[in-house]
């Protein structure tokens, strides 16, 4: 039925009982018109519709809110930091260690020697404690960067670094020190070439290569800024009681840039190719940065 003229007065049109006719107006007592159902079905659909899509925004908003904070505190709770750690003086590390005894050396190396120690204050109590020789050239560059890399690192297969000493001695020299967790069988070295040990087998073999490899994939991949370790070798691998690898002797590690960053940036300043001869990597001296760049592209 029309809307407009006379069919505006209900009073003049009677046209109930027509059931052929229908009308956008109830007032004509008609059943209305299939358009205007339609248009109230469809704007009734699309509050839904929308009320829910802004529920379902509002939701995923909240669970992304949820996830970024907790991301963060799980990366500042993965940071190393030596503000936080527990605190050991000299005097501790000479108790722990039975005044450095020859009989507690684990073994030496270039920039310091590594002894066996019993902290009461850890749950073990046994750890390895790592004294630097402060008057090799290089030591106390292989201190700072050691505590660098431990700080930007926390990984299954790298050494867990349980605190850091920095003081003085009883004669008031300089003293360094790192405090790491003890392994028990430890070094690939002793394993691989040692006639007192039985031989690894295959599987033990490729479970060390395996750790290993995801040690360094985390380094050169995972870590910002990525990390080259620079002296990967048997001696620098320690096995715990399964036989599991860490990679351990930080002290030629050299950072690399990040994407936003130009120039290479390292904790140490040493000069010339590092690592330990028989085990760095070939190539030109004088090339040597470019090489570490090449190399961490090569490998993963």
């Amino acid at each position: 039925m029309p809307e407009g003229g006379i069919f505006q007065n209900s009073s003049e049109v009677f046209v109930q009982g027509n059931i052929m006719l229908c009308s956008s107006s109830p007032m004509l007592q008609l059943p209305l018109c299939l358009a205007s159902s339609r248009h109230r079905h469809t704007s009734r659909n699309l509050k839904i519709i929308g009320i829910s899509v802004a529920l379902v925004l509002v939701s995923l908003s909240c669970v992304a809110f949820i996830i970024l904070k907790r991301s963060k505190r799980s990366k500042q709770s993965d940071r190393h930091s030596f503000t936080e750690m527990k605190n050991f003086s000299y005097a501790d590390l000479v108790k722990a260690t039975n005044g450095f005894s020859s009989d507690n050396l684990l073994g030496s190396g270039t920039y310091g020697s590594v002894y066996k120690g019993i902290l009461d204050s850890e749950a073990n109590g046994i750890v390895a404690i790592k004294v630097f020789n402060l008057d090799e050239l290089g030591a106390p560059k292989s201190f700072v960067a050691e505590c660098e890399a431990f700080r930007n690192t926390r990984h299954r297969n790298l050494v867990r670094v349980i605190s850091a000493c920095s003081t003085w001695d009883n004669k008031g020299n300089d003293f360094k020190a790192l405090i790491i967790e003890y392994m028990a069988n430890g070094t690939l070295e002793s394993w691989i070439y040692s006639e007192m040990r039985e031989p690894l087998s295959l599987d033990s073999r490729v479970t060390i290569a395996v750790d290993i490899a995801a040690a360094l994939d985390y380094l050169h991949n995972r870590c910002m800024p990525p990390i080259v370790h620079c002296d990967l070798k048997p001696s620098n691998v320690l096995l715990d009681n399964a036989m599991g690898a860490r990679l351990s002797d930080f002290g030629l590690a050299k950072f690399l840039p990040t994407h936003n960053s130009t120039s290479i940036t390292s904790s140490t300043s040493l000069g010339g190719p590092r690592g330990s001869i028989g085990y760095i990597a070939p190539g030109n001296h004088i090339l040597h940065d470019l090489s570490l760049l090449l190399n961490r592209k090569l490998l993963f």
